[in-house]
């Protein structure tokens, strides 16, 4: 219980509490307590006419843990590496809370001498981003305490306190400095500790560095869009000035390798932090030029250069499994494949030069790139998605002309993201959303950008006909740039899962229905709340009492246990599982009750090698050759129908063994034979002329390309001489 005995007078008093409470656990509480009265309205912000907030220059400590200048932190092994991981969190946690209730205190709307101007959205964002931090740290201080540890045991230093007090008199440092800074560096090294966890048996561990790291995507995204904002209050150039201030406060620049995949998804793009990446200290050949790899597979002499914002592998997602299954077959016809990235080297790149593969790290923004092409004959370019086509392509286009150059769209990046807009934000009925004209108004942006890829691309890779009908019918990209290339299942799916295998149970011996679905995926989430409310309560009254609804998924916080995890409803979130095959040929059922989405949805197809059937949605069914006879389970899109069809499906022996056989079948469309064969034959394809990529190219179109010509040439010869480099043209464009 904290020691105030009177309620604060506003959000500012409240702040100043927390921040003068010493006790970690007590200024979590008083956190929360503090956000359910602001959310809630019992807080005014400010009790004074005058700006009242006046935090402490360091917010109190307890005793423990004790603190030390980061140079002299003692070095001891003695504890777990868990608990030495999850207590170095802890103290994160615990400094981040403090930094965000500084930053509502001490930054009042409207000061006069830096001509900005807050609204009250500024304080509702960090308010939720402090207490965002206070459940992170209870999360980590729980788990310390199952692992007989406690916050405090271990030493820490006060490096995070110190660059709290030193941007104290400026609200764009604060937010370059905390939350684009320090907590972008924690999206860094995340799925390292994640890894690391893993790779010792602490999965518990890993599940809650996991789920933090994720949210804190969230907490950057914030950083950059009051940045933003306030550099547009005070007439400065975002990404400029952001690059100002991180010189001055890290003179030596920010250390890397960058996690772009996460940075991308926190609205963090490359230019903002690429330039700014230390230099190594051992410069080595080997992360410049590629390596000569002996092979035993015959060569076709052609070469096929893979280009991805982070390096392919299987472990991380379904993209990753697509690349590298690519990659290989690739590799089995011949063909020497060179994989780059701006990212550094590390373990997944050991993996793939063990394979055959050359890894090199390429920045975009140097003249890295025309130096690899001087060097080497490339025949194919593939851009893993979009954004590494941004990166890359306008390199390529110049200085590897006669190179095909092909875009994997995986799915359509900008229809997912308006479906999504129209079914959370505009409450469309979703089975709106699943015609050609849906309205892409709220993510145009997105859409030109996306578009303006494919356009530029001399062959795009599709793997949905509906994708390839939109992309055709309603934006008029030619059929000859349009090829599709599925699902790619696993080589030796039909040799060790089969009808009559013995391992896989009989329709008496199945029970249960399940869902699966990671908890980072907002469609997914979205489902379990429409499945669990609208559906579930329906199909109970056709089931027997005795049927569960078993939910899995990665990344389940608190509150997802708490809204979904309902044993009186016969309702169970179970969590994580190791092998999500054997785990759903357990089960009669599985169900995937999609509102939005794109592309094809791997958690249907997992079901499938499974021998599961599936009730979907028409989303879940549209990328996946549905036919209502021939399909793998029952597709609905009502409640009431989905209801009706999970009972029918679930009690009928007769239609769920059609509909097991069915889905069988479907999976040899998916055979990684057949997709190899489609893929070869794209890399072998001869392009067309394309007019409308040729105009995009022209000069007015080509911002991506006149940004990364200034970056490299700032870089290189110093912001004054940068100027003469470009032309007068270019210099427009740039500004």
């Amino acid at each position: 219980m904290h020691r105030y005995t009177t309620r604060a007078l506003s959000l500012v008093e409240a702040g100043e509490r927390i921040l003068n409470e010493s006790e970690p656990m007590i200024k979590v509480a008083m956190s929360l307590e503090t956000q359910e009265q602001w959310q809630s309205k019992q807080l005014p912000l400010s009790h004074q006419e005058k700006w009242p907030g006046n935090p402490p220059k360091y917010p109190a400590r307890s005793a423990r843990p004790l603190l030390f200048d980061p140079k002299d932190m003692p070095s001891d092994k003695s504890y777990p590496i868990p608990v030495s991981i999850l207590h170095a969190l802890a103290h994160i946690e615990l400094g981040a809370i403090d930094n965000y209730w500084d930053t509502v205190c001490r930054f009042e709307p409207r000061p006069k001498e830096d001509k900005y101007d807050l609204p009250i959205e500024f304080y509702d964002d960090f308010v939720n981003v402090a207490c965002d931090e206070a459940r992170h740290l209870k999360l980590v201080e729980d788990r310390l305490q199952e692992l007989n540890s406690f916050y405090g045991q271990l030493p820490a230093h006060r490096a995070l306190l110190e660059h709290a007090a030193n941007t104290r008199n400026a609200l764009a440092a604060r937010l370059a400095v905390i939350p684009l800074v320090q907590e972008a560096r924690g999206l860094d090294a995340g799925p390292r500790l994640v890894h690391k966890l893993k790779s010792i048996g602490d999965p518990l561990s890993a599940e809650i560095v996991g789920q933090i790291v994720f949210e804190e995507r969230g907490h950057v995204a914030k950083g950059i869009e009051w940045f933003t904002f306030l550099c547009g209050q005070i007439d400065r150039n975002p990404i400029a000035y952001f690059h100002q201030l991180v010189r001055e406060y890290f003179p030596e620049g920010l250390p890397g390798p960058f996690n772009l995949e996460a940075r991308l998804a926190s609205h963090m793009p490359p230019t903002w932090f690429q330039p700014l990446e230390m230099e190594r200290k051992k410069m080595k050949d080997e992360l410049t030029k590629p390596k000569k790899v002996v092979q035993n597979r015959p060569s076709n002499g052609k070469t096929l250069v893979v280009a991805g914002c982070v390096w392919p592998e299987r472990t991380s997602s379904a993209a990753g499994v697509r690349t590298t299954e690519m990659i290989e077959m690739a590799q089995e016809e011949g063909w020497n494949i060179i994989c780059i990235s701006p990212c550094r080297l590390n373990n997944h790149t050991e993996l793939l030069t063990a394979s055959g593969v050359t890894c090199i790290q390429l920045d975009p923004n140097t003249s890295q790139v025309e130096e690899f092409l001087k060097e080497n004959r490339v025949d194919v370019i593939l851009f893993d998605r979009f954004i590494s086509e941004e990166m890359y392509a306008w390199k390529f286009f110049h200085h590897a002309p006669n190179a095909t150059r092909i875009l994997d769209l995986q799915d359509v990046h900008f229809l997912r993201k308006a479906r999504e807009h129209l079914v959370l934000k505009e409450k469309v009925d979703f089975t709106a959303t699943l015609n050609a004209d849906i309205n892409v108004d709220a993510v145009m942006p997105n859409a030109l950008r996306e578009l303006a890829s494919i356009y530029r691309s001399d062959i795009t890779l599709y793997v949905s006909e509906f994708e390839k009908d939109l992309l055709q019918g309603r934006f008029g990209i030619s059929q000859h740039q349009l090829k599709a290339l599925d699902y790619i299942l696993p080589t030796n799916f039909h040799s060790t899962i089969t009808l009559d295998n013995q391992d896989q149970q009989s329709f008496e011996d199945r029970k249960h229905i399940a869902v699966v679905g990671s908890f980072k995926h907002p469609p997914n989430v979205d489902g379990l709340k429409w499945l669990t409310t609208h559906v579930w309560p329906q199909a109970r009254k056709a089931l027997n009492e005795d049927v569960e609804l078993h939910i899995y998924g990665s990344y389940a916080t608190a509150k997802d246990y708490k809204l979904f995890d309902a044993p009186k409803s016969n309702v169970h979130l179970v969590g994580f599982c190791d092998d999500v095959h054997q785990t759903l040929a357990k089960y009669r059922l599985s169900l995937a009750p999609l509102r939005f989405g794109a592309g094809i949805k791997g958690k249907i197809l997992d079901s499938w090698i499974a021998n599961t059937p599936v009730v979907s949605t028409s989303v879940g069914s549209e990328g996946l050759h549905y036919k209502p006879e021939k399909w793998g389970g029952l597709v609905a899109d009502s409640p009431l129908n989905f209801a009706s069809q999970t009972s029918q499906l679930y009690n009928d022996k007769e239609l769920w063994t059609t509909m097991q056989s069915n889905a069988f079948n479907l999976c040899k469309h998916y055979s990684r034979d057949v997709q190899k064969a489609k893929w070869i034959d794209v890399l072998s394809t001869k392009v067309h002329d394309n007019w409308i990529g040729k105009v995009l190219w022209s000069s007015q179109f080509r911002a991506t390309e006149y940004m990364s010509r200034f970056i490299q040439a700032k870089n290189t010869l110093g912001k004054d001489k940068s100027r003469h480099i470009l032309s007068s043209q270019e210099h427009k464009q740039v500004e």
